[in-house]
């Protein structure tokens, strides 16, 4: 038997009985154990088309013999009956199942991606989740969701872009930054910023980025008051950066990431537009850029760092959809 975490939650017609009528649905299903249910939690809807009405969400901890693929199925099952239909998305619904957890199971298999590529993130799933399973951990994260949730609390309110070269980062950073009244962090004095980095930058170069960037963060993040930071880096990309220099470099960049404050600005959300090199033209930048890529994403899911959501950087305008929904969320 596994233990799962499902999201309940629904904005049309008679909420708490629709709650209602989806526990029950999965209670009498021989191969689910409703082990507990959360309180409900009235929240704003986040994304999707404006003029909605408020959420009721809970969060379910269940047992089950299912495998991940066939619980799903269960759930969008249950979907149906109670008239859900998707037009829209994250638009109006009767119901809404997410499954959130499935036991350590770490999976992308193009249908299911477990865990929920956006549950780390969401207060309005992270507050009813400590309710029933508070010590649950995220498989990726490492950190239980007692965890997560006091990341969200604690955290400066500050979400950072990263991303290879020419990924859009900044342009992005701009547009979620004037549509969320935030402040952009741009790298002002810095010799290189921004899209503009080469993924060849020596390791002095590497090094005078981070000490500027850091020194940056410091001084905006003080400015910002309750305003949310927006920046198009990450200080921790310089890691991955770092891989693809001289290994005799590596120790002296990650010294130096190390002793840049990083612990006291790690953001609330890291944020990574991802370039897609499948018709790419093979040359020296193209595979150093398939490198730094491939290493930035493998850094972040190593326990320890911030949430991250993983984004295309062919879908600029729905990125910047995504982007603002997640600040929204937090």
């Amino acid at each position: 038997m596994a233990n799962c975490l499902i999201s309940i939650g629904t904005n049309l017609g008679d909420r708490s009985l629709a709650i209602d009528r989806a526990v029950s649905a999965l209670q009498v299903n021989d191969a689910i154990t409703v082990s507990k249910v959360s309180n409900r939690h009235i929240t704003q809807p986040v994304g999707g088309p404006a003029g909605q009405g408020a959420f009721l969400n809970a969060v379910a901890l269940l047992e089950t013999a299912l495998a991940p693929s066939v619980l799903l199925s269960e759930l969008q099952a249950i979907e149906v009956a109670a008239g859900r239909t998707r037009e829209v998305r994250w638009g109006a619904r009767s119901l809404d199942l997410d499954l959130l957890l499935y036991g350590e199971i770490v999976s992308n298999d193009g249908h299911l991606v477990l865990p929920h590529p956006r549950m780390a993130f969401r207060r309005f799933v992270l507050e009813p989740a400590c309710e029933v399973a508070p010590s649950m951990m995220h498989p990726i994260l490492g950190r239980s969701m007692r965890e997560l949730l006091q990341h969200l609390d604690l955290a400066p309110d500050y979400v950072a872009i990263t991303g290879v070269a020419n990924a859009g980062k900044s342009a992005l950073a701009n547009a979620v930054a004037a549509r969320t009244a935030a402040r952009f962090a741009v790298e002002k004095t810095c010799s290189f910023s921004g899209d503009n980095v080469s993924p060849t930058l020596s390791a002095p170069a590497e090094i005078e980025l981070l000490s500027c960037r850091s020194q940056l963060l410091q001084s905006t993040l003080c400015a910002a008051g309750n305003e949310f930071v927006i920046s198009d880096f990450w200080l921790g990309q310089s890691l991955a950066f770092a891989k693809h220099l001289q290994p005799e470099a590596y120790p002296t960049i990650e010294q130096a990431y190390l002793t840049s404050a990083c612990s006291a600005i790690a953001p609330k959300l890291i944020v990574v537009v991802e370039l897609d090199f499948a018709h790419a033209n093979a040359n020296q930048q193209t595979e150093a850029s398939i490198a730094i890529q491939r290493s930035l994403i493998e850094l972040l899911r190593q326990p320890g760092f911030p949430p991250a959501l993983r984004l295309n950087a062919t879908n600029a305008s729905w990125n910047e959809e995504e982007i603002v929904a997640a600040i929204q969320a937090m």
